[in-house]
């Protein structure tokens, strides 16, 4: 089956610090090492999603930069169309400072740049084409206003909407009810509820909330420990592979595009998710903004434990 997958979001480029020591006084902090290297979510998703086998529709802007031209080459190298990344005279291209440790990242800076400058007439020339992709992968990283237009189009021609629900503080209570499935990690899934996340009941607690405020289908990520996945009154655990951790970047952004692909080709949403845990474990395993092909994706699925843990059934 030919999957078709549109995606309106970000492009910026990523500076990865590395070997960050801690600044005792004002002076600037000091990295061993450092990475550019183009991301953003919407980059990201389109990427992993065209490297897993999907036709694939990116809509985002860029500023008329080196780094909005690398930003679009990138994707284009990996086979997204990007006839819909316009690019914005006088604006520089979005940016991100990201310090990584033993694996995890932490973002410092982020300049939306000509992210901000994305309109819903930028969105609307895409509507044709977005209307013939058997899903559509959204992020918060876009203009509110846009978000929301992009929802309620989508809603009206029953177009199926993944959102990845991040920043979370921009996403509305609308777009959670109105995507298909939506992907926080715990941090944003407490952000979301307004729950704390210091709780071991806090990721259960998290999920019940978002399903009974409308949610369809949560996928609340949580790194090595899998995935819990609720729908109705079922929440399951879903496990994930267990690997050394080399690199989180983009692992979230994998893991939704997976889903997106496998979900689209047929399979069920208890195999969507194993396919994306095993996509985006495959990630973390390697240096960078690593995208999985599909065929080492299957190899690496029958590697999972086979149950999934049965939490609650309300």
């Amino acid at each position: 089956m030919s999957v078709r997958i549109g995606v309106v979001g970000g492009l910026n480029m990523d500076i990865h610090l590395f070997d960050v020591s801690e600044s005792r006084s004002q002076a600037a902090f000091r990295a061993g090492n450092y990475l550019a290297q183009p991301g953003g979510k919407g980059a990201n998703q389109a990427r992993a999603a065209a490297v897993l086998g999907a036709e694939v529709f990116l809509v985002g802007r860029v500023g008329d930069d080196e780094f909005g031209s690398d930003c679009r080459e990138s994707v284009v190298a990996d086979g997204v169309n990007a006839e819909h990344v316009l690019v914005t005279e006088g604006v520089r291209t979005g940016f991100v400072a990201i310090r990584l440790t033993d694996g995890h990242h932490q973002s410092l800076v982020y300049v939306p740049g000509a992210n901000a400058h994305l309109t819903w007439s930028d969105v609307q020339a895409a509507l044709p084409v977005l209307a013939s992709c058997n899903v559509i992968l959204v992020q918060a990283e876009i203009p509110a206003d846009v978000l929301a237009r992009l929802t309620t189009w989508a809603v009206g021609q029953d177009v199926r909407l993944f959102l990845d629900p991040a920043p979370p503080e921009d996403v509305t209570r609308a777009s959670l009810v109105a995507a298909e499935a939506i992907t926080p990690d715990l941090q944003e899934g407490t952000s979301l509820t307004g729950r704390s996340s210091t709780s071991s009941l806090s990721p259960v607690l998290s999920v019940r909330d978002l399903l009974d405020a409308g949610a369809k289908n949560v996928f609340l990520k949580l790194g090595h420990a899998g995935v819990i996945f609720g729908h109705d009154d079922e929440l399951l655990r879903i496990p994930t592979l267990l690997v050394e951790p080399n690199d989180e970047t983009g692992a979230g952004d994998v893991f939704i595009a997976a889903l997106a692909v496998h979900r689209s080709a047929g399979g069920s949403w208890r195999d969507a998710a194993r396919f994306a845990n095993a996509a985006s474990a495959l990630s973390v395993s390697r240096p960078g903004l690593a995208l999985p092909r599909a065929d080492e994706v299957i190899e690496a699925t029958a590697d999972l434990p086979p149950e999934d843990e049965l939490i609650e059934v309300r």
